[in-house]
């Protein structure tokens, strides 16, 4: 149900935020996860239009259109695609200009927003890019437009969008914002290393036993440093949890009722994932690069590890970077996981923010709708690396030429349709996700590092971030 929002609950929303961000370290402007060193923009800098690295030529006289500001965190070659959907829809008709401005990463862009919640509708920009973890914040503010309202304006069909994309952003049977970059995580391998270790470059391991038997084959021929390696990333964790077939949270992952506590203590989740990733780290076949998911990036592209986890969003730097075959593969599963369970999408969507200029608001929901043309996903998702969320787009020629060029791209897509589209699936809706995601990353490091027992940090994180939930759960409540 829609909120009408008020300055005192943008306040403690703020409140919350800021607190959740002192303990979330850096941000990243993809999925994938803690990137090294992120400087926070504060509230109320200048703000860069287009993106960096992007062209700033506006496509099309923007003199007596309305005009739409949008926030954004896509940089570099993404921030290149984002700035050439935005010229394409100004381009595609003369009523209307968006700007394109990059605010930085996820964490800054939501920064950002709490600034601008405190100060009033007349601070807030028209559109809004927020990351995955960020939608139930995004909810509570009761300053966004749900899309869903907007649909009948246009004869928007819903069915545009792959049901188990747009189910990340229903909130209350009713879809908030519209999936613009989506990712999932998979397997990558060394097709290379795989014909040394005597192993079948074509074949992915499918399970986390035969991960440990191939990581095993690949290390000892001498074809790696490391068999295997994984980021201590929470976004990894939670995927494996919904592998498993069960809930990060309660309350049905927070979609019947608020998120009140974390289950995977409870059911048992995390013990079975954190047991699976010592046996892996002790048998000495896999290796540890640390939270930032970067490093253990670099150290595969360098040829120092067998096969990793990571985002699908990086197949393409993988390729450029790598002087090896990539192979691809599903995220390996025990092999006891049920049918129910799959994989969670990150990545972020666009918002319509409630700034109460009508006119506004139609004028922004047209270019979210534009985002989705089969044609536009086709050449974002070849520009970036993210899905296409639109499956008629996977129907075009140039699309289909460009998954003979990457056959990789189709693991990831084959992946996603064949992952079920339920609880599990939909992911955690939580208003503390970034904050829970650090916390999990600092307790898995000490158990890898020999200061926790397994046992001792499932028991120290649940409370840790049963504690921030409960928090959030309270300042958000006061009105």
């Amino acid at each position: 149900m829609r909120k009408n929002g008020t300055r005192v609950l943008a306040g403690v929303l703020a409140g919350a935020m800021a607190a959740a961000l002192a303990g979330c370290g850096s941000g990243s402007g993809s999925s994938t996860g803690t990137s090294g060193t992120t400087t926070k923009a504060a509230a109320g800098a200048t703000t860069t239009t287009a993106a960096a690295g992007a062209s700033t030529t506006k496509s099309a006289d923007a003199s007596g259109k309305i005009q739409l500001t949008f926030w954004h965190s896509m940089s570099e070659a993404n921030g290149q695609a984002v700035q050439a959907l935005v010229d394409d829809f100004n381009n595609s008709q003369d009523e209307i200009y968006v700007n394109a401005e990059y605010q930085g990463k996820y964490d800054d862009v939501k920064t950002k927003m709490s600034a601008a919640l405190q100060s009033g509708k007349d601070q807030l920009p028209d559109i809004v890019q927020m990351y995955d973890i960020g939608t139930k914040y995004m909810v509570d503010s009761g300053l966004v437009v749900p899309v869903e309202d907007m649909f009948s304006t246009t004869g928007y069909d819903p069915n545009t969008i792959m049901g188990i994309v747009k189910s990340y952003y229903t909130v209350d049977g009713k879809q908030y914002s519209m999936p613009l970059n989506v990712s999932t995580p998979m397997l990558y391998y060394n097709k290379d290393a795989f014909k040394k270790a005597g192993l079948d470059p074509e074949k992915a391991p499918t399970t986390w036993e035969e991960v440990k038997e191939d990581a095993k084959a690949i290390q000892e021929s001498g074809a790696c440093r490391y068999g295997y390696a994984q980021a201590i990333y929470g976004w990894f964790f939670e995927q494996e949890i919904a592998t498993l077939g069960q809930d990060y949270g309660d309350n049905e992952n927070g979609r019947s009722g608020n998120v009140t506590k974390v289950m995977w203590n409870e059911n048992g989740a995390a013990k079975k994932i954190m047991d699976n990733w010592m046996d892996l780290l002790n048998s000495g076949y896999a290796g540890n690069y640390g939270q930032t998911t970067g490093d253990t990036q670099t150290a595969f592209f360098a040829g120092q590890v067998g096969m990793i986890i990571e985002s699908t969003a990086i197949l393409r730097n993988a390729i450029n970077n790598s002087q090896f075959e990539i192979g691809t593969g599903y995220l390996p599963r025990f092999s006891d996981a049920p049918d129910d369970g799959g994989v969670i999408i990150g990545g972020a969507s666009l918002w319509l923010m409630d700034t109460g200029n009508t006119d506004k608001q139609k004028a922004a929901w047209k270019f979210l709708e534009f985002t989705t043309k089969a044609e536009e996903q086709s050449k974002f998702s070849q520009g970036t690396g993210y899905f296409a969320i639109n499956e008629k787009a996977y129907d075009l020629d140039d699309m289909k030429s460009y998954l003979a060029q990457y056959p990789g791209f189709e693991t990831a897509i084959n992946q996603l349709k064949a992952s079920p589209v339920n609880i599990h699936t939909a992911g955690v809706l939580s208003g503390v996700a970034a904050e829970n995601r650090k916390t999990f990353q600092n307790y898995m490091e000490e158990v890898i590092n020999g200061s926790k027992t397994v046992d001792e940090a499932i028991t120290a994180c649940e409370k840790e971030c049963n504690d921030a939930i409960s928090k959030y759960n309270t300042s958000t409540s006061k009105k």
